[in-house]
């Protein structure tokens, strides 16, 4: 945690609340979860956990650094474009396609703006687990992609872009905005990349609903 401008971690046995929401942002597949990380084991009936017990479990928050939310978020953006570049030529309906071109457009320019901000920080984006792992997700969501065609792709991109739109904005929400203390990263996330993000997800969820399910 920041103590005195300083980043500080909790003793080893305790998650950090911060990882854990990103994980589960990002990486659902892994169901991370705090009772998991903690080591919860099952009580019987009659006992109650001691409020220390209790303490020793709780997940800490441990503020992402501005320079990892950078990365993150850069990669973030770069998905969403990879995305794009799969459905760009296999998109069908009109409504997904206008949907395509929107992710395209916006993730570019957040993207930029992005690179323009961190340069404003004189603050390079440091890579972490969780932005590695963000790629790594992505691999076999694109390979699904790719192997499909006609409505059933518009069907799955739709889908993908509601689940990866929902993921990012819990983590904006849980973990970003409560860790940000640049004041330009903190407009870029409030200002510019959360407000995109929910109209993506609005416009992604309409679609979903006019979209016959994938067989």
């Amino acid at each position: 945690m920041w103590v005195g401008g300083l980043l500080t971690y909790p003793p080893a046995h305790l998650p950090t609340y911060s990882s854990l929401m990103l994980r589960r942002s990002f990486l659902l597949a892994l169901a991370v979860t705090a009772a998991a990380c903690s080591g919860r084991r099952t009580a019987s009936p009659a006992a109650s956990p001691s409020p220390e017990r209790s303490a020793e479990r709780a997940p800490v928050f441990v503020p992402v650094p501005d320079a990892n939310t950078l990365a993150i978020v850069r990669m973030a953006n770069n998905v969403e474009l990879a995305y794009t570049i799969i459905a760009a030529p296999r998109a069908v309906r009109s409504s997904v396609k206008a949907l395509v071109r929107r992710e395209r457009a916006s993730h570019t320019a957040l993207n930029a703006a992005l690179e323009r901000i961190a340069g404003r920080m004189d603050v390079e984006p440091r890579e972490d687990d969780v932005s590695r792992l963000l790629r790594e997700q992505s691999l076999p969501r694109r390979d699904s992609l790719r192997a499909l065609s006609g409505r059933g792709f518009d069907s799955a991109y739709v889908d993908l872009e509601v689940r990866s739109h929902r993921e990012l904005l819990v983590a904006i929400d849980s973990v970003f905005l409560r860790s940000v203390r640049h004041p330009a990263l903190e407009s870029y996330l409030t200002d510019s990349l959360r407000p995109t993000i929910r109209a993506h997800l609005a416009q992604a969820e309409r679609l979903q609903s006019t979209l016959v399910p994938r067989q």
